[in-house]
């Protein structure tokens, strides 16, 4: 027992250590054969002998613990893979990517080259040394997914650059040849599968537009050029979000009952158009409108997120049709911009049932209502509040966090200076968010100040997707306040 849990002898360490022994009975060509070391001294051994039982010992108290042995903790894991799990590296930064992100993909194909020009796009933010190979891999598969390299249906593989130098050797021989227009090249038209008949030219023309800047991503990369590459990644970006839109038919999931009767829902995407004035009419915001010049009248854009959050866009876009938030004067703080009901409208005019609070979190199907996210357990939002311009539904005056109110409304200025440790914003998670100023938000909304008036506030697009409640029904939640059992 002592002999099997003792030290071993010198000569399996150094085994161990090099890799390599010395075969039995040789002498060194340099020199005399060692001399072998002297036995140790009784109280060497003594102590040896000590240390050895006192360790057999403890491994039989470990072995009849009824605990049995304590796990080995897990090593800890290196720095690229704790980057991977920061919240700063799953949550979106920009309004663009949160709404593209958020939309339903039907189309695989579509959704796989949005990948791969995600791909680009995340690594041209790399510093320094750029990893331009992958890059140039990541185009060519995009390229070849909407050219039809590959698949099957209307498609053609895109020319080989040993083609095309054959064809310009063909047409410096032949006058005629090089008269004649190559022909046109088939894309891949089941990347419009899902595209509405009546829409099918609006997304034949995404499709090209697509494939267009394509191209000139690869040559942008080709020249490693990351200005320009990256505004290229940008374009495409848009084009295989615009054929996403064209291709969602609606909600994805099924809303629950006991919150979506009674109430408006917004199935889908519209925008929000809120015209401000300073107070004093003062020349005090930017009207891109006119070209950038000086105005006392500034113009936002919100684009609203019915897919993440119907409930929550269906209401504030019933409110704008209602004409809710004409005249309203706003309260403007350095963190946000609050917005409240008219004074001019009728007592008790806009007060509807409250709204519960709704989420989707990355990674589910459906939201999750009347319950905040874990944002400390790794639990985030898709449409989050840790951007500039997150626009949402307030909090209720009684505090309550499982409804938000259904008349006032928050847009937030979100920069670095008000995030905590994690760079997220310390309320994440706690208030619902519906959607993010797309036009406007330097020029006008940075610049707005308490006592600013919204003078005009309406629906510049998306009414046909706004499905409203009648009137016995919306009168029927408001007398039972909404309330119903938690749902995710």
């Amino acid at each position: 027992m002592l002999a099997r849990g003792g030290p071993a002898r010198p000569q399996a360490q150094a085994r161990g250590a090099t890799g390599e022994s010395a075969p039995p009975n040789t002498r060194s060509i340099t020199g005399p054969p060692e001399r072998p070391s002297p036995p140790p001294p009784a109280a060497a051994r003594a102590a040896a002998a000590a240390r050895a039982a006192a360790s057999a010992a403890a491994a039989l108290l470990l072995a009849l613990s009824p605990l049995g042995p304590a796990p080995l903790l897990p090593a800890r894991p290196p720095p690229a893979h704790a980057l991977l799990s920061s919240p700063n590296a799953r949550i979106p930064r920009t309004a663009e990517a949160a709404l593209r992100r958020s939309i339903p993909a039907f189309n695989p194909g579509v959704l796989a080259v949005q990948r791969r020009a995600e791909s680009v796009a995340s690594l041209l933010r790399i510093p320094q040394r750029k990893p331009w190979g992958s890059m140039a891999a990541d185009v060519d598969a995009a390229l070849a997914l909407v050219q039809g390299g590959g698949g099957t249906g209307d498609r053609a593989a895109p020319a080989s650059p040993s083609s095309g130098a054959a064809a310009a050797a063909a047409a410096a021989a032949s006058p005629a040849a090089a008269a004649t227009p190559p022909p046109p090249l088939l894309l891949n038209r089941a990347l419009l599968e899902g595209v509405p008949p009546a829409s099918m030219a609006e997304g034949e023309a995404a499709l090209a537009r697509l494939e267009k800047t394509l191209g000139q991503l690869r040559q942008a990369v080709a020249a490693q050029q990351p200005d320009w590459a990256g505004a290229r990644a940008a374009d495409a970006l848009a084009a295989a979000a615009q054929l996403e839109l064209l291709e969602a038919p609606g909600l994805a999931f099924q809303l629950p009952p006991q919150y979506a009767r009674g109430r408006p829902v917004l199935a889908g995407r519209a925008v929000v158009r809120l015209e401000f004035e300073r107070a004093g009419g003062a020349l005090a915001f930017t009207d891109e409108d006119a070209g950038g010049g000086a105005s006392a009248r500034g113009v936002v854009e919100v684009t609203l997120d019915g897919y993440s959050a119907p409930l929550s866009a269906g209401r504030l876009a019933a409110n704008v049709r209602e004409g809710l938030y004409d005249g309203t004067r706003v309260a403007a703080s350095f963190a946000s911009v609050l917005v409240g009901p008219s004074p001019e409208l009728p007592a008790g005019a806009g007060e509807r049932a409250p709204v519960p609070l709704e989420m989707l979190p990355q990674g589910e199907f459906d939201p999750v209502y009347r319950l905040p996210l874990d944002v400390a357990g790794g639990e985030l939002p898709v449409l989050p509040l840790s951007i500039g311009g997150a626009v949402g539904l307030a909090r209720l005056p009684d505090g309550d966090p499982a409804f938000a109110s259904s008349s006032q409304i928050f847009i937030g200025k979100f920069d670095k200076g008000q995030a905590g440790l994690s760079g997220l914003a310390f309320d994440e998670g706690q208030l619902p968010v519906c959607g993010y100023v797309t036009k406007g938000y330097d020029g006008v909304l940075r610049k707005v100040q308490t006592g600013d008036v919204i003078v005009r506030a309406r629906l510049a697009s998306g009414e046909e997707r706004l499905r409203l409640p009648t009137a016995e029904e919306e009168a029927a939640v408001g007398a039972g306040g909404g309330a119903g059992p938690v749902a995710g």
